[in-house]
């Protein structure tokens, strides 16, 4: 994966040293911490956030004053209906910096990771872990391409009841079948290195390394 000209990094785990989601970051032009990934960032990482956002009930004080002392935005979002990953895609899209991609999405909490994955799904953008890139498929009944490594997992999530979904590069192909709940086209394999997946409703694709 090239790089990319925003990132929001998300609570979850900080991309490893070594992992693709690790060189996405350092290799960023621009990143917007999410609350308390902000510690993680300043402890782990000599990159310093374009801006940190949140409702900031996770940010320690000596990440808040180094983030000031570098003269790093804070944006206080104190509303609760939303959590930090919306409230930092908000703010990235208000500033005109999409698509931003998302790192840290999955790890520590299992409903986070669950939260924060369908949530890029709802806003059509990838996140990319430790393990896996998230690709969000619209449901336009397009055509849309990924390149994988050949033998590499490959799962497929359809939230919609009766979602169709057609494939190519996959050894178990789909062709148009209604998948009746979101995990019957998990645990499927990528046949080249190119999958190509098109469907009627969103779809999120995960593609593992």
């Amino acid at each position: 994966m090239s790089a990319v000209a925003t990132v929001i990094l998300a609570n979850g785990d900080f991309p490893a040293p070594g992992t693709a989601a690790r060189r996405l970051l350092d290799e960023a032009q621009r990143i917007v911490a999410c609350d308390g990934a902000a510690d993680a960032l300043f402890a782990l990482s000599s990159r310093i956030p374009d801006a940190i956002v949140g409702d900031l009930d996770s940010i320690s004080a000596a990440t808040r004053d180094a983030a000031l002392a570098h003269g790093v935005e804070i944006v206080r979002v104190a509303e609760q209906e939303t959590n930090d990953l919306a409230k930092a895609a908000r703010l990235c899209r208000e500033r005109s910096w999409w698509p931003p991609l998302i790192l840290g999405a999955a790890g520590k909490r299992e409903d986070h990771t669950i939260a924060n994955l369908f949530l890029a799904l709802d806003l059509g953008l990838e996140a990319v872990t430790d393990r896996a890139r998230f690709a969000p498929v619209p449901g336009d009944g397009d055509w849309h391409s990924f390149a994988v490594a050949p033998g590499a997992a490959v799962s497929i999530f359809a939230p919609c009841p009766n979602t169709r979904v057609r494939s190519k590069g996959l050894e178990w192909p789909l062709d148009g079948v209604a998948l009746g709940n979101l995990h019957c086209a998990a645990l499927n394999r990528a046949t080249s290195s190119t999958v190509s997946l098109a469907s009627n409703r969103p779809v999120l694709a995960c593609l593992n390394f």
